[in-house]
Order: structure tokens, then C-alpha cells, then sequence
């Protein structure tokens, strides 16, 4: 009981023991607010990549890979896949007027990859602001590009039956939003759809690859596309160089499309042998895994299947299935990476907490040797007295890790509002939406990373109270009386 009274009576009558409870709140607090700033854009870049890329890819060569329709077909069979679609990459090459820009284009089933990654969420402008970007709805052309626009799925590959319009005849595209290299985006960070190129035409070029990975013969393949919407999906990468365009439509111009040729065919006199099926082509495979099902142990099942179908391939290398992690891994390990370090030297930092209540506990043995001379004398143990600086030192670690942690989750989830007062009176941004991607500062509390750090400052509160505890638990009661 002796060791709780004085513990109470020297944390409330000495200001040394709330210096080191301050060191160990402003040290707690600042790993914190770090940590959760960091690992929500880790979050959030893990969020973008997830939304886009599925839970499973399977990567061929870029010039692609025959029997995707069967491959496709039995991946779609595992109990562990939800659903599958075959899709196509390639680069290209964009025009806006006079100026030219290489981009990564996509060739997708809209609506089997909406069920696959959501990726309507990933649209940037929504329905009213297109009718309001088209200018005059109550034209035979507004009305029909409005409804062409604003309908479920907004891309699509063909002339409509009954088209009059020569530009609604046109194969339809949607593009990352900052493709467009006049996009600007303004002071909140936001994107203006004046500048939106939702309703143009865009000339887009591929150079087709023959199925050994050659140009061959083949000519660059230029083709007009119309835009419907524009991207956002958070990732700089994808939305400054994605161009989404109908599979169909992408195959076409890659000529990876199912046809029919001839065999021992002649160029010269446009004669050939036998006519033959040429089957089509397809270079990647995006998969959702079914609920509940592992994605390490889907991957392998995947890449089983992928392997059976390869057997009678001997010199082709067969595509590699990999997770959506695997896929982004150089960002995401980037960022996770900056996460470890950042946080690592604010924990070194943070050691200030321990060379802190070191002190302020070796002082106060100092001071009061002759009251500890005297607990001796009238009977308290070497471990009573070391029990007592060390449960003063436990006290500290609980008292200013718990204060930490309520400053840190009131700044952390108040960042963004704390920068717009700091934006209003002094006129200065700690972060400018218009220079980072990700408009707003994460402002999410990892409770689970916090407790950790909590747990860790009330044990380094703990160490850092062993030697003083030791110093005091080994006078002896003469000694002690005697200081001067």
C-alpha cells in the first residue's frame, strides 16, 4: 500500500514526473498520427490496385496467347473462381490535335469486368454532369449521345442499327482522366468538366504483332474512338495512360481476332493452300475469387489449370497467374517500404521518451535518498523499494501513452480540417491537393497499430525506470540517512 501512496503523492506534487509523462504523450502521439498517415495511403494505394487490377491475373506475352476461350472456360469451373474474362493490353498512341502521347489501352468486356472489379465506381463524371458537358440534349444528336453516355455501360464496340450519325457509329472508349495532358484540376483538388474530353473522338494507333512476337508485315493501325466518361481510380499510373477500349474492338486493330486465312499462303499472287481457322488472341485473364476462398491457394489451382492446357505446347511459355499484390508489388512495397522507415526514425525518436523518464527517476532518487534510507530503516524491502519506482515508471507510460493516443486520434482524424483553418488564417497548405494524387490526407486511426505503440511506450516508460529502481533498492538504510 506504501508504494501506491507515494507513487500518487509524487505524481502530483512534483512537476519533473509530468515532464516525463509530457515526453512520453508528445512521443506517442507522434508515432502515431505517422503511422496512421502512411498506412492510409498505403491503403488507399492497396484499395486502387485491388479495384482495377481484380484478385487474379493471368499475364501472357504481349503478342498474346491462343485458347483463351477454353482457358477462361476452365478457370471459371474452379469452385475457388467467382467469375473470369479474357482481356488484351497493348501501347499505343493517342493524338489531342497536334500533340501525341503513348498510353497503355485496354481491351475489356464492360460488363463482365463490372462484375469482376466493380469498375463503374472508377468513372469520374457522373450522369448529370455529361448532359450539362453535352451541350444541347433536345438535338437528335444530344439526345442520342446523352442516352449513349449515361446508359449502364457506357462503352461499347460497334455502329448501332439505325445510326444516322456518322460519330455514333463509332467505337466507344473511356480514358484515365489525366491522359489528357492539359487536364488541370483545381484548388481542392478536383477536376473540372469543362475540361472533361467526355463527347470527343480520339484518334488512337497500335502497331499489330504477329503471333511470334514480330511486326512482320503488318501496318500501324489507326482508328477514330469516341470518349463516354473518364477514370479516376486513384493509382497516377493508370489514370495518365489508360485508354479502355471494347475487347472486340482492340483485337480487331491488334488483328488477334478470330478469322480465317489460308495455309502455305502466297502475297504475291494472293493464292494460298487449304482454308484454315485462325483462333483469336488474348493476353491477360482478370479473375474474382469466390467468397471465402484463399487467394494464395486460388492462384495455384489457377496456375494448375493453366499448366494441364499447356502440355501440348512444349515451346511456348505458359502464362504466370499472380495476385493482385504480386501484380503492383513495386509500389505497394515502395510505399510500404516508406511506411517502415518513416516510422522506424520517429520510434528512434521516440527513445527520447525513455532517456526521459531515465532521468527524471535517477533525480529523483537523488532527492530522496534520505526518504528512502528511512522506508528502508523502518522495514521495506530492497524489491518494495524497486517495485515503487518502477510501478512511478508504469504510471508515467499509462498516464502520457494514453494522452498521446487520444491528441494523436483527435489530430489524425481532424487533418483535413485542421489544414483548411490552417489554409484560412495563414495561407499556407501542408498538402496541396493539386500536387498529390490523392486529394484529401488520410485521416483514419489504425486502433490496432496503436495499441502496439501504446503497449511499447508504456514498456519503454518501464525500462526506463529499471536502473534508477535499481540504484534505489540497492542503499543501504546508513547510507542513505547519511546523505547530504
Amino acid at each position: 500500500m506504501f508504494k501506491l501512496l507515494l507513487i500518487l503523492k509524487y505524481l502530483r506534487r512534483k512537476l519533473a514526473p509530468l515532464f516525463a509523462a509530457s515526453a512520453v504523450m508528445l512521443c506517442t502521439a507522434m508515432v502515431i498520427i505517422v503511422m496512421s498517415v502512411m498506412g492510409g495511403f498505403l491503403e488507399n494505394f492497396r484499395e486502387s490496385a485491388h479495384a482495377l487490377t481484380g484478385d487474379l491475373v493471368v499475364e501472357g506475352p504481349l503478342q498474346g496467347f491462343t485458347g483463351y476461350e477454353e482457358l477462361v472456360a476452365a478457370i471459371e469451373e474452379l469452385p475457388e473462381v467467382a467469375a473470369a474474362a479474357p482481356m488484351l493490353r497493348a501501347v499505343g498512341l493517342v493524338n489531342f490535335r497536334d500533340t501525341a502521347k503513348p498510353v497503355q489501352l485496354q481491351g475489356v468486356d464492360f460488363r463482365k469486368l463490372e462484375e469482376i472489379v466493380g469498375y463503374k465506381k472508377t468513372l469520374l463524371w457522373s450522369n448529370d454532369q455529361l448532359r450539362e458537358h453535352v451541350g444541347d440534349p433536345q438535338s437528335e444528336l444530344g439526345r442520342a449521345f446523352v442516352a449513349k453516355m449515361t446508359r449502364d455501360y457506357p462503352i461499347d464496340p460497334g455502329p448501332e442499327a439505325g445510326a444516322k450519325v456518322p460519330v455514333l457509329g463509332l467505337p466507344e472508349a473511356v480514358m484515365g482522366v489525366e491522359v489528357y495532358p492539359f487536364q488541370r484540376r483545381n484548388d481542392d483538388g478536383d477536376y473540372e468538366i469543362d475540361r472533361a474530353r467526355a463527347g470527343e473522338k480520339l484518334p488512337v494507333t497500335v502497331i499489330p504483332l504477329t503471333e511470334s512476337g514480330t511486326v512482320g508485315t503488318l501496318e500501324p493501325v489507326r482508328k477514330e474512338i469516341l470518349i463516354t466518361n473518364e477514370v479516376k481510380s486513384g493509382l497516377y499510373d493508370i489514370d495518365a495512360s489508360a485508354v479502355v477500349l471494347p475487347f472486340a474492338t482492340l483485337q480487331a486493330m491488334l488483328n488477334m481476332q478470330p478469322r480465317t486465312g489460308f495455309t502455305d499462303f502466297d502475297p504475291n499472287t494472293g493464292r494460298g493452300g487449304e482454308e484454315v481457322a485462325i483462333p483469336g488472341r488474348a493476353n491477360q485473364v482478370v479473375i474474382k475469387v469466390a467468397d471465402g476462398a484463399d487467394l494464395l491457394d486460388a492462384r495455384d489451382k489457377v496456375q494448375s489449370v493453366i499448366t494441364k492446357q499447356w502440355e501440348d505446347r512444349p515451346l511456348q511459355f505458359p502464362p504466370l497467374a499472380r495476385t493482385w499484390e504480386e501484380v503492383h508489388q513495386n509500389i505497394l512495397g515502395a510505399v510500404e517500404n516508406e511506411k517502415g522507415l518513416v516510422t522506424f526514425l520517429f520510434g528512434i525518436i521516440g527513445l527520447v521518451a525513455v532517456v526521459m523518464v531515465a532521468t527524471t527517476f535517477y533525480m529523483i532518487v537523488l532527492e530522496k535518498t534520505r526518504d528512502i534510507g528511512v522506508l528502508r530503516a523502518i522495514g521495506a524491502s530492497r524489491g518494495g523499494i524497486m517495485g515503487m519506482f518502477v510501478g512511478y515508471g508504469l504510471a508515467i507510460g499509462v498516464v502520457g501513452s494514453l494522452l498521446g493516443l487520444a491528441i494523436a486520434v483527435a489530430v489524425v482524424t481532424n487533418l483535413n480540417e485542421i489544414q483548411a483553418l490552417l489554409n484560412s488564417w495563414f495561407g499556407w497548405q501542408m498538402w496541396d491537393p493539386k500536387t498529390y494524387f490523392f486529394d484529401r490526407i488520410p485521416d483514419t486511426v489504425n486502433y490496432t497499430e496503436a495499441l502496439r505503440v501504446v503497449a511499447g511506450a508504456i514498456v519503454s516508460s518501464v525500462v526506463g525506470a529499471l536502473i534508477p529502481a535499481w540504484i534505489a533498492g540497492r542503499l543501504k538504510p546508513v547510507d542513505a540517512l547519511r546523505y547530504e
